[in-house]
């Protein structure tokens, strides 16, 4: 008969592939920063921590939003002819790039926020959408659409040697792309369009798969304040759209909501002490700041 310590020991590698349950997050605890009209979701803490920008989606029309969290007010960039989709903060905190079907195609733009003035991110004939920045600022990598195969793949563009790379040409469409704060790493969501479902994926800035991985289901993911640890939103083991969290070597799957209504678009702020996701109330998807810890 084996001795007690060595059959504890096989018990808890055997049980450390399996979902870790800790406490689940409070839903009281949560403060609503988006109680109106409309869907509001693709929430993004500003490079400071101290604004929260979002996406209001109201009968097909989208409009951006900004929270200031010092001072408990909104702004709002709207115009009639724009729809201002996927938000995102440029790295230096003074603009804001979107993506907008504007000319009949989607593209990505910037805005500047105190002039209110926007313009074409890069000029390059290409459909594109949800972008992400690397904190230098020099690459920008977004989703854009693969004429030959038809589909959405990752690309990478380099404002100053003017390139455009495609990084990924997987045939299967893939959406909801953050960058970790090294900058050098990519996670993203594939679509399975026989089988309706998304799977995450990792690869470095030149493209390469990363191993790590495989087989998880899930959306709208993005990293953690460390770059350790990566969010999303899955429906697996009999969950509704929950909010889950993994290590990006596949190890640590950890169920955080069980809320039973649904949450999207998490997002851990700059110093990972709040927590910022989208959960479904009777007027639609509301933003809510949790108190967090992101270690």
């Amino acid at each position: 008969m084996l001795p007690v310590f060595r059959v504890l020991f096989v018990i808890i590698l055997f049980l450390a592939d399996y979902i870790v349950v800790a406490q689940y997050l409070d839903i009281n605890s949560g403060m609503n920063i988006s109680n109106i009209e409309g869907d509001e979701i693709y929430a993004e803490w500003s490079p400071d921590g101290k604004k929260l920008l979002f996406q209001s989606t109201k009968n097909d029309k989208s409009d951006i939003y900004i929270y200031h969290m010092d001072n408990d007010t909104t702004l709002v960039f709207n115009n009639p002819s724009i729809n201002f989709r996927n938000p995102i903060w440029h790295p230096n905190g003074e603009q804001i790039v979107f993506d907008s079907d504007l000319n009949g195609i989607d593209y990505l733009y910037t805005l500047n926020i105190k002039s209110h003035k926007f313009e074409p991110l890069f000029s390059r004939k290409i459909s594109c959408k949800n972008a992400t920045f690397s904190s230098s600022s020099r690459q920008v990598y977004f989703i854009g659409f693969n004429e030959i195969d038809n589909c959405w793949d990752i690309y990478s563009y380099d404002f100053i040697y003017d390139n455009l790379n495609q990084l990924s040409n997987n045939k299967v469409e893939e959406k909801d792309i953050d960058i970790d704060n090294s900058g050098k790493t990519l996670i993203f969501s594939q679509v399975d369009s026989y089988l309706d479902k998304s799977n995450l994926a990792v690869i470095n800035w030149y493209g390469e798969a990363i191993s790590g991985l495989k087989n998880i289901t899930g959306e709208t993911p993005s990293w953690g304040a460390n770059g350790l640890k990566i969010f999303f939103v899955s429906d697996r083991d009999c969950s509704k759209n929950e909010l889950f969290s993994i290590w990006k070597d596949g190890s640590h799957l950890e169920k955080i909501t069980n809320y039973e209504v649904g949450v999207c678009s998490p997002v851990v702020s700059p110093d990972g002490t709040k927590l910022a996701m989208s959960i479904k109330t009777e007027k639609g998807w509301d933003v809510f700041v949790f108190p967090f810890e992101d270690y």
